[in-house]
Formats: structure tokens, sequence, C-alpha cells
């Protein structure tokens, strides 16, 4: 084992009674005590980079250093709190630019399908998505890379769409528990054609559940959803009636811009647009054990539907 970083047993004891690991602190091996501790008289090892209770061994992320630094030098200069926290989110961040053509199949293996409520995969180099087929089905089978993009939209049809995750089940590289997992975002880069072809263009969460043909049967969801030209809020708790919040912001024809909808480890939601507050806004809270996952749900409108392509897809902790 070189220097870096690795998922190691802790035991939060300090070689004479039980003593809990703080982040950052000094971590030695000591064969007497089982392994990794915070016994000094032991042989120096590292830096835990996760807690540890007291009297409890748990498995944490632990950097390994052949240099022992002095007390306090390594919150300044040897990991950032960003370094730490990005660290600790690899498993579950995604950032995907969509750069080269997915390998596409039906959910579970063979070619994928455009028939009505079909679940296909989308492998990329990095990153894995599904995609559910919406409406009357589809001749186009798969989404392909484009010069703006991942040519998102499939078929141009009215009432045909498709809903674009990384799963949902809670089993899901980026499923979020409310007042567990600490606060997350999803923010997804959009070029539309043509504002006036879809009924629906969401960006946001919501909660685990087999996707829905009808984007009102989410049960609890937050996003920012293109209706038209308007980009609007919408949201819905616990079965009740979605809510929709016009922020008065708008989107032109043939434009890019960036959704982001950011969850605090209590359930807050807010928005951005272009990285910045949407000039209205509405309050929204997930409950408490609620498990949520990305999405982005599509639905043409009668009129001049056109191309949607996915330019940028970041998910993670804040």
């Amino acid at each position: 084992m070189g220097p870096g970083i690795y998922n190691i047993p802790v035991k939060a004891h300090d070689g004479t009674g039980n003593s809990g690991v703080s982040l950052y602190d000094a971590l030695y091996y000591d064969a007497a005590l089982g392994g990794l501790n915070k016994n000094s008289a032991g042989v120096f090892f590292g830096y835990a980079l996760e807690t540890v209770v007291s009297g409890s061994t748990t498995t944490i992320d632990v950097f390994m250093s052949n240099i022992q630094l002095p007390l306090g030098f390594v919150t300044n200069a040897l990991i950032s709190d960003d370094a730490v926290k990005q660290t600790k989110l690899d498993r579950d961040y995604t950032f995907e630019e969509f750069e080269s053509n997915p390998v596409a199949q039906l959910l579970g293996g063979g070619v994928p399908t455009g028939a009505t409520g079909t679940t296909n995969s989308l492998a990329f180099e990095d990153n894995h998505f599904e995609y559910f087929i919406l409406g009357a089905g589809q001749t186009l089978l798969a989404p392909t890379i484009a010069a703006d993009g991942l040519l998102a939209s499939l078929d141009l049809t009215n009432n045909e769409g498709v809903e674009y995750s990384q799963g949902i089940t809670a089993r899901s590289r980026a499923a979020f528990v409310i007042g567990t997992s600490p606060a997350f975002f999803l923010k997804v880069g959009l070029k539309v054609a043509d504002v006036s072809g879809s009924d629906i263009c969401a960006v946001g969460f919501r909660k685990t559940a087999a996707y829905a043909a009808t984007f009102a049967d989410y049960t609890d969801k937050a996003t920012l959803n293109k209706i038209a030209g308007d980009i609007k809020i919408e949201t819905a708790l616990n079965n009740d009636a979605d809510v929709t919040t016009d922020t008065t912001d708008n989107w032109a024809d043939g434009e890019a811009h960036t959704l982001t909808v950011k969850v605090s480890a209590a359930g807050v939601v807010t928005y951005e647009i272009d990285d910045a507050a949407p000039t209205a806004t509405a309050a929204f809270t997930f409950d408490t054990g609620d498990v949520v996952v990305p999405f982005f749900h599509l639905l043409h409108d009668a009129t001049t539907p056109g191309a949607v392509h996915i330019q940028s897809w970041e998910c993670g902790l804040q």
C-alpha cells in the first residue's frame, strides 16, 4: 500500500480507553487492538476522513500518509474540506457531459425497445442511466450524441416522451435519504430547439417509485419545469395535487440553460437557473425518511415539438 485513500476498519480507542475518532485524527497501527486506532504508541498510518463513535469499530475512509505532520497542519495544508467532501462523494457523485455514444440495451438485457412503458439502459464511459418510454411508443429506440449534446428527445410526437434517471430504487448510486444524507443537488444543462414543443420538461428529485406514465402521478417531487417558454417550479407532497409556481424567468427557442435543484439535509428545496436564484420561488420540504432520486421527465406537445439535448448532468453532495 502506498499513500492514498483507503476504506479501512478503525477502532475508536486510544490505547488506554475508548476515545471517539474525529475528522483528521492521526491513526496508528496497533496489533494488540486489532488494527487502526488512536494509540500513538503504535505505528503511524494516516488520518481519519470520517468519524467513529467512541468504543466502536467502523470502516471509514482513511488517508494513508508516509509523513506525520504537526497537529493542526493536516486540516490546513494536507486536504481541504472540499477535497474531503469530494472523496466521500466519489461513490455517489455523477458528472456526465455526453461526449461519446452510449451502449443502449433493454433493462435486463437484449435490444432496446421503444414500446410504451419500457425501461432501457444507457452505459457511458463512466456513468449509467436508465430511460423510460412515455406515450404511444418510440420509433427512435435510443438517444445518440449530437453536436449539442445527448439528443434526448427521441420521436418528436405529441404526447410521447421519455424519462431519464440514474435508477429509481433506494440502491441507486444517486439515491439520497432525507434526514440522513448530507445536502445534495442535481444540475442539468439543456438546450431546447422549440420551447413550445413540450408539455413537461422537468428536472429535479422524486421519491423512489416505479416509473409513472403520467408526471402528476409522482406523489412527492420537486422540479424546475419548462412549460412552453416559462420556467416553473412544480412540486407535490404526500400525493397532494401538484403545485405550480411561475418563476417569471423565461426560456427562448434555441437557448441552453442549466437547471439546478438543491436539497438540504433536512429536505428543504431551493432552485437555481444558470447558477442564480429564480426571480420568484416557492417553499417546499421533503418529508424526513423519504428516499429520493434525480430525474428528467420530457413529454412533447402538439405545437412544433423540437429537439431537446442534455448537455450535462451533475449530481451529488453540495
